[in-house]
């Protein structure tokens, strides 16, 4: 019996869509349908788990295969969108145990009576509205974005502005370090710590699940030379693009467009600027 209504899966890695629960090698030709990394499929139902494994009913057909229902196998599908909250936390962490780590470490965050719901929305702070340094706060804008989620998510009340936060930053230090920026976080209540294992899959894992991740790119030169220093907040992916909260304006546009909310970055344009830094609880 299906559990949930689900949206949408897309695979992680060239992987099979099976009629049976079975080994592929046990399977002729016309009861196993190759798929492709990265294809999305659009699904009516997602039953349990069961050898690693989930019933899927397909929304309509895929061109070429001559069954609407069947298996996948759970590992090779790494984003799955569920209209159930708390039952898209519950796939991220079976998929990724990494990400399911980051759903245990944000429960104990919950005030009474909440539950997690990780499509809460993040909401946009530009950096060039700062009270002080307009032209370098990208960090703490795009960190105060991200605590501001944190707050919201677990049932405290949002921040007033970028700038309550940026003020505390620079009760610690420079805005520009990373380190300073995890101890006015956790002035707020939060623990955190900044990875440097330039961990894309986790990343995009993490954003599949809901989590926004706040990130470090190089954002001027040409992507044969890419040099500078920005900070932003990744919100989302679509359609072979990040979605952004960048607080300086878009870096497709070169920044001529100052408005950076739900800006996109070709996934290809970030694999080369990004500097394999990010964000993540403790």
């Amino acid at each position: 019996m299906p559990r949930h209504m689900i949206a949408a899966i897309q695979s992680t890695s060239n992987t099979l869509f099976k009629r049976q629960l079975k080994d592929s090698a046990q399977l002729d030709s016309n009861d196993k349908f190759p798929i492709r990394r990265d294809t999305t499929l659009d699904l009516k139902e997602l039953g349990d788990l069961n050898k690693s494994h989930y019933r899927i009913v397909l929304e309509e057909a895929i061109e070429g295969c001559n069954y609407t229902s069947g298996y996948v196998f759970a590992p090779h599908w790494g984003v799955l969108q569920c209209d159930d909250p708390i039952a898209n936390s519950e796939i991220a962490k079976i998929i990724n145990p990494a990400v399911g780590r980051q759903i245990d470490r944000l429960k104990p965050y919950l005030q009474s009576g909440i539950s997690l719901d990780l499509n809460t929305p993040t909401r946009y702070f530009s950096q060039r509205d700062n009270y002080t340094m307009s032209h370098r706060t990208c960090n703490s804008s795009s960190n105060a974005m991200y605590l501001d989620w944190l707050l919201r998510v677990t049932g405290r009340p949002q921040l007033q502005s970028d700038d309550i936060y940026l003020k505390k930053v620079l009760e610690f230090g420079d805005t520009i370090y990373h380190g300073v920026q995890t101890s006015a976080i956790q002035e707020f209540g939060f623990r955190t710590k900044w990875m440097t294992d330039a961990d894309l899959p986790f990343i995009e894992d993490l954003l599949d699940a809901g989590f926004p991740v706040v990130c470090n790119i190089l954002h001027r030169g040409s992507l044969a030379a890419p040099r500078g220093g920005h900070v932003i907040l990744l919100i989302g992916r679509k359609g072979g693009n990040f979605i952004s909260h960048d607080p300086y304006g878009t870096l497709m546009s070169n920044y001529t467009n100052p408005d950076g909310a739900f800006s996109k970055i070709p996934r290809e344009v970030f694999k080369i600027r990004w500097q394999g830094c990010y964000r993540i609880l403790r």
